[in-house]
């Protein structure tokens, strides 16, 4: 049985940052690991590392953000060719270094800007709520989303990670609205889908990443667009 459609009352759409309006650069985690980049090679690797998390989650249910992102990378990489686990610690460490000088959730979503914009239109308000290091403010500004965005909610800025409920309701509480008004968007079923249902937002999940039946779901960011048709 799917989730309940979209109640009218839903006044602000709360977003996921990367997998959601931000996405990984293949290219550049292909240069530092020292793999050649294929496009439909590095999304299946991609995918998998998702669902490696999702299951790492299920076993490390207190497990933090810096620890699911070495476990991700170190998935991705094996996938990527790297079988040998000495070569693969090496890349590893190299795509780590990587990520430390430029954040690897570089690349604008498909579709973002104009989507923002249309909910804009639509008169939704809209935020970002991230498990990030500091930095995802600026990677947003570069992806061309800020201006439609009220604010970011930073997780190294307030010492809380999702599914934690209580960074949705710091955002929640930022926007002056009851959770029940507000949607959130996220790419991964344990951290965006549990951790805001339990908080009493709407979720949504975006893309393929594995889940339950029944979750409310849209392949890409232009997706939203008919469950967010406006208000008076």
């Amino acid at each position: 049985m799917a989730d309940a459609p979209l109640p009218a009352g839903i006044r602000a759409v709360i977003f996921d940052a990367g997998g959601t309006l931000i996405h990984i650069d293949g290219e550049r985690v292909c240069g530092a690991a020292g793999v050649p980049f294929e496009a439909e090679r590095f999304r299946e690797a991609e995918s998998a590392a998702v669902a490696a998390v999702r299951a790492f989650m299920l076993e490390r249910r207190d497990s933090k953000d810096a620890e699911r992102v070495v476990f991700y990378f170190d998935h991705m990489l094996s996938r990527l060719g790297l079988a040998e686990a000495k070569a693969r610690g090496e890349a590893g460490a190299r795509v780590a270094a990587e990520h430390r000088r430029a954040n690897l959730w570089s690349r604008a979503g498909e579709g973002a800007a104009e989507t923002l914009a249309a909910l804009a239109a639509r008169r939704y308000r809209m935020a970002v709520v991230s498990n990030a290091d500091g930095r995802v403010r600026g990677l947003l500004q570069d992806a061309g989303v800020i201006p439609w965005l009220e604010f970011v909610v930073d997780s190294a800025e307030v010492g809380l990670e999702k599914p934690d409920p209580r960074i949705f309701h710091a955002a929640t509480g930022r926007l002056g609205l009851d959770p029940s008004a507000c949607a959130y968007v996220g790419d991964i079923y344990e951290i965006d889908v549990e951790g805001a249902r339990r908080a009493g937002l709407h979720p949504i999940l975006i893309g393929d990443g594995p889940a339950p039946d029944g979750v409310l779901r849209v392949r890409e960011l232009s997706g939203l667009l008919p469950l967010f048709p406006g208000f008076a």
